[in-house]
């Protein structure tokens, strides 16, 4: 059988294309299937997520909220925790070539008394405070724990993280290698 006719007996794709939520694929798709891989290779996501637990356990209730998502979405993950009337966000998008970015951000929340007579005022628009360009294989520990600590302190400017120091051939193979022993 073809590939497309094993494709459109897929029941997947007939929900989808009934529900007519496809989108059609542009002419400039990025490839991010190399970040996802280092994302992965280096355990980004577990990582992050066992720190996200670390603080909430800390805390003793759900301090910080984390949401994954899968391939091929650009997100990886956003945490977010709120403070009054403020959401502080931390996403980390994926990029070309293995890149990725970590943009800290937030949302402003009117008070749901005031949503019912100002409609309009009720979407929330992001206020950007820092991006930070990353590649997986460059983000010890000692880098999450900057950028946790930059969330928390909802963007204080003392905080705020520099972009991870290029290590060496040799440094990466070393730190590749202690990631594969302790995640065996």
């Amino acid at each position: 059988m073809p590939k497309n006719d094993k494709a459109e007996s897929d029941w997947v794709n007939s929900v989808i294309k009934q529900q007519h939520v496809v989108k059609r694929k542009e002419e400039h798709v990025v490839d991010m299937e190399p970040c996802w891989a280092q994302m992965e290779e280096f355990r980004m996501v577990e990582r992050i997520g066992q720190m996200v637990a670390d603080i909430n356990g800390a805390a003793g209730y759900r301090l910080l909220e984390l949401q994954d998502f899968l391939p091929p979405q650009a997100t990886i993950l956003t945490i977010s925790f709120s403070k009054r009337y403020t959401e502080y966000v931390l996403e980390i998008i994926a990029r070309e070539g293995g890149a990725a970015v970590a943009a800290f951000y937030s949302l402003s929340k009117i008070s749901y008394l005031w949503e019912e007579y100002f409609p309009k005022l009720s979407r929330r628009k992001p206020s950007i405070f820092h991006k930070l360009d990353f590649h997986p294989a460059e983000i010890l520990n000692d880098d999450l724990q900057r950028w946790f600590s930059y969330l928390l302190s909802r963007f204080d400017k003392k905080l705020k993280p520099l972009a991870a120091q290029q290590m060496s051939e040799n440094e990466h193979m070393e730190f590749s290698a202690a990631v594969r022993k302790k995640s065996a």
